[in-house]
């Protein structure tokens, strides 16, 4: 991966417009679950990046968005390195690759690797749901599945909405401008 300084500028521009989305929005009560989780505005600039830049340094950004708040304190759960990775490392790095998904038919790659991405960082986050919080329930019982996955879905499922919408919205208005090239847009 080449790495040139007008790249490096614009990853850091992503990776600081993540984090301060991210801290933003937790001053917002509706966009916070009770036990952890939220509608994550953060990811808009991640998925902005992985479309821009490509998804190697889309990955690069959510791996260095994570970096970051989690050093600034934002991801407060923790209880062992499995469910952080699960719940917070893999599901940024994730989100970054976006763009490397291909088109379906007339489905633009754009929505196709938000939903994707979306669905691996919402099976990771069941998953730790399942074994690491469950509620009431027996840890890998049918009950902590089916908690978990309502409990996840709601959350991801409108950061998914908000991106979806918010996302190609962006990238039409910065691309009329002929000074963003889109390399990851197939």
């Amino acid at each position: 991966m080449k790495i040139n300084v007008k790249d490096l500028s614009y990853m850091a521009l992503y990776v600081a417009l993540a984090v301060v989305l991210d801290y933003v929005s937790k001053f917002i009560p509706i966009l916070q679950m009770p036990s952890g989780g939220s509608i994550t505005l953060g990811l808009l600039p991640v998925f902005m990046a992985s479309y821009h830049l490509g998804w190697k340094k889309g990955f690069s950004v959510g791996l260095l968005w994570w970096l970051v708040t989690s050093m600034m304190g934002l991801n407060e759960w923790y209880l062992n390195p499995i469910q952080y990775s699960l719940d917070y490392i893999i599901p940024s790095a994730i989100c970054g690759m976006a763009s490397a998904f291909p088109k379906m038919g007339k489905i633009s790659n754009l929505y196709i690797g938000m939903a994707i991405t979306m669905f691996v960082r919402f099976a990771g986050q069941v998953v730790s749901g399942v074994y690491y919080w469950p509620a009431n329930e027996v840890a890998g019982s049918a009950g902590a599945w089916i908690y978990s996955m309502g409990y996840n879905f709601g959350f991801n499922f409108v950061t998914l909405i908000i991106a979806a919408i918010l996302v190609p919205l962006i990238i039409h208005r910065l691309s009329t401008t002929k000074r963003f090239e889109f390399v990851g847009l197939k």
